[in-house]
């Protein structure tokens, strides 16, 4: 039986994972399967002259090898359609596909890419987004190098006092457990079958048929076990070539990145750079917010516009300001390209408002608290970029209250280290918004034995299915619920991002779930019967009939969002992080984050908990230790995670999560997406804690290391 709405308890999926029972993707085979293996461009732009296969073709258990001209002019793009399948004519960014090989062994695959000759005139990369709108510039994109731009400018009132800042935040990977792979099945009827790791399965059917020139039944894709995704599944890495070398030949092909090649192949989050200026007056009261902000897109859109427009929606913060002149731009280089990430530009904004504002406070020499307090929209109050009331969430101050009432740790520093205390507040949408289809079909279908909810939602870990077992047991109690995850020949339950899922997979099983149970109470009165608290079989097989299935399917793409309203719901975020920084090296302990979260109705505490502490830590390590590096040719440095530094378990503080409840309106059972928050504000903080314990203005995370402090 599933757990009660708001009752703390197991998911089953985490049993079977921590049994060493979930099929990831990267576990599944086929009879007779091939595998594939990608070669990739070493160099950031250049022109291809020719793609040698021939001594690939030449080693022993090769099968076939696929370059640009077997899929001639077609691209992918879930926002933009700019990127080829394989680079066909130029590379933009080093690690570009180039060609796929197909072997009768990884080994053998593996050989032939080491084989392949890539003839390249090698052109001078775009590494700088501060050059791409400048003269000069060599045009990267399809049309220059303006991805996306969002302005806004509102009064001309400032105040008596400044300051001026530049922020700066880095490369950061999503970073999941499991790299990219899947498996590609040639079924007899012609059809291809494709099983990924994917946190959106229409999309990236959507985008394969488009790319390959397929018809929408000529390909399925089915779910497989996803071990992470913050982001970084969002976007197309070995589906379209899996499927192409299963057209070609004709049998089951295998691909599995190996850590290496899933950092080059999946985007990062953004860099931005940012140049604030905030007037306020003598008593600390905000009037004005300037910022001119730079996103660092990559050779490729992906997510870049959207990314842009939360970004940009989200740079004011929760404060009110009379006058605000905001821009937002994200432009192509010749990088890696920048994309989905967990916070979703709404971390990077988080960073530059949040550190303004303790610049403002250093200035006033007053609590960073206070100020925050003294200058904070009133619940009601319109966002100061896109006019939108704060509503349908907690107070800010509620929420921000909720995490400093947390006991700070008992103790002193470790010896020759200094302790700071920093505090954030952070606010993301839930949903995708303006005004975009954010859809999601449920079918809930109940017989005599039990109820079996279908979806096609992608559970990458944030605990969807067991939101659907909670939300249909609630208004059908004590019947058995099961649920089955639906492939593409199912309607779309829209992507696993945007924190949405809980809201609108959630929400549409609900009312379906609500439907059957108004028709249960019916049929019982009807038959004269009594309508229990709780169905049993008998109860079910008597107003059913021993053969009988009820169904109901809801599509739910509600409540809309548009220019007066850009977003459905706001998550409101506060975390308090305590950092001890050696004097002597710059070294930065975390000793506590707390993250306190409005949730709007935790229905599965357990689940929610999990998030907060997950999004916390994964912020913690943007502020410290995070990145991607690139060098000056555009050459990803990273190559697994002994030099992408991850939080190990030694890093990782007390960490203490904090619902905060206060029911959405609009929203089944109150509930909104909370999975994106924990990662917005929690960098913010940590670099307030190491500002207050060194002086170190943190100008840039990550950071590394503190500017140590000499003694006195």
């Amino acid at each position: 039986m599933p757990v009660p709405v708001g009752r703390r308890g197991v998911r089953p999926r985490d049993e079977a994972k921590l049994r060493g029972e979930h099929r990831f993707a990267a576990m599944l085979h086929a009879p007779g399967e091939l595998h594939a293996a990608t070669v990739r461009s070493p160099v950031a732009r250049a022109v291809i002259r020719r793609v040698d296969t021939a001594a690939a073709l030449t080693v022993p258990g090769a099968v076939t090898a696929l370059t640009g001209a077997d899929v001639p002019g077609r691209r992918l793009g879930s926002k933009v359609v700019d990127q080829p399948v394989l680079a066909d004519r130029e590379v933009r960014h080093a690690g570009e596909p180039v060609a796929v090989v197909v072997a009768t062994s990884p080994r053998a695959a593996r050989a032939m890419a080491a084989a392949v000759s890539l003839d390249l005139d090698v052109l001078p990369p775009l590494i700088d987004p501060r050059r791409a709108l400048g003269p000069g510039a060599p045009p990267i994109g399809p049309a220059g190098n303006l991805v996306a731009t969002a302005r806004t400018c509102r009064g001309d009132a400032r105040g008596r006092r400044v300051v001026r800042r530049t922020w700066r935040t880095g490369r950061q990977d999503a970073a999941f457990l499991a790299p990219e792979a899947g498996l590609a099945v040639p079924d007899p009827d012609g059809s291809v079958h494709l099983w990924v790791a994917t946190q959106d399965l229409h999309a990236d059917h959507q985008q394969v048929c488009r790319a390959l020139g397929l018809s929408a039944d000529e390909l399925v894709l089915h779910h497989s076990g996803i071990g992470g995704a913050f982001g970084g599944r969002e976007d197309i890495t070995v589906q379209a070539h899996l499927v192409l070398a299963a057209l070609r030949t004709g049998r089951p092909v295998r691909m599995v990145y190996g850590r290496a090649e899933s950092l080059i192949a999946h985007p990062s989050r953004h860099p931005m750079l940012a140049e604030v200026e905030l007037t306020y007056d003598d008593d600390g009261r905000f009037v004005s917010l300037r910022t001119r902000t730079l996103l660092d897109g990559g050779a490729y859109a992906h997510t870049s516009a959207p990314v842009t427009g939360i970004v940009h929606d989200f740079s004011a913060g929760m404060y009110r300001f009379a006058a605000v002149d905001l821009e937002t731009t994200a432009v192509y280089t010749n990088n890696p390209p920048a994309g989905a990430m967990r916070g979703f530009g709404a971390t990077q904004a988080c960073f530059l408002i949040e550190s303004t504002v303790d610049a403002v406070a250093a200035e006033l020499d007053v609590d960073p608290v206070e100020l925050r307090r003294r200058n904070l929209l009133e619940p009601g109050e319109p966002l100061a970029t896109t006019g939108q009331p704060l509503t349908g969430c907690a107070d800010p101050r509620a929420v921000l209250d909720a995490a400093l009432a947390v006991a700070e740790p008992a103790g002193p520093p470790a010896y020759a280290a200094r302790r700071g205390t920093g505090v954030a507040l952070g606010i993301k949408s839930a949903g995708l918004g303006h005004g975009r289809p954010d859809p999601a079909t449920a079918e809930v279908r109940l017989t005599p034995d039990g109820v079996e909810v279908v979806s096609a939602a992608a559970d990458a870990g944030q605990g969807v299915e067991e939101v659907l077992r909670r939300v249909v047991g609630h208004h059908l109690p004590g019947v058995p619920v099961a649920v089955r995850a639906a492939d593409t020949r199912f309607p779309t339950a829209g992507g696993s991002k945007a924190s949405r899922q809980t809201m609108a997979s959630g929400g549409a099983a609900a009312r379906a779930a609500e439907r059957l149970a108004g028709r249960l109470r019916d049929r019982a009165r009807v038959l004269g019967r009594p309508v229990p608290d709780r169905w049993t079989p008998a109860d079910l097989t008597a107003l059913l009939g021993s053969d009988a299935v009820w169904c109901e399917r809801v599509t739910l793409d509600e409540p809309r969002t548009g220019p007066d309203r850009p977003h459905k719901a706001f998550q409101v975020i506060a975390h308090r992080a305590v950092v001890d920084v050696d004097e002597l090296t710059g070294e930065c302990v975390v000793v506590q984050l707390v993250c306190a979260q409005d949730c709007g109705r935790a229905v599965d505490p357990v689940g929610a908990e999990g998030q907060l502490v997950g999004g916390t830590v994964q912020g913690a390590g943007f502020a410290l230790w995070e990145e991607r590096a690139v060098d000056a040719a555009g050459r990803q440095l990273t190559t697994g995670f002994g030099d992408y530094l991850l939080a190990g378990a030694t890093d990782v503080p007390e960490v203490v999560p904090v619902i905060v409840e206060h029911p959405h309106p609009e929203l089944a059972f109150g509930a909104k997406g909370i999975g994106e928050g924990p990662a917005v504000s929690s960098p913010a903080a940590v670099a307030a804690a190491v500002r207050a314990a060194s002086g170190d203005p943190v100008p840039a995370i990550p950071l590394r290391r503190a500017t140590p402090r000499v003694p006195a």
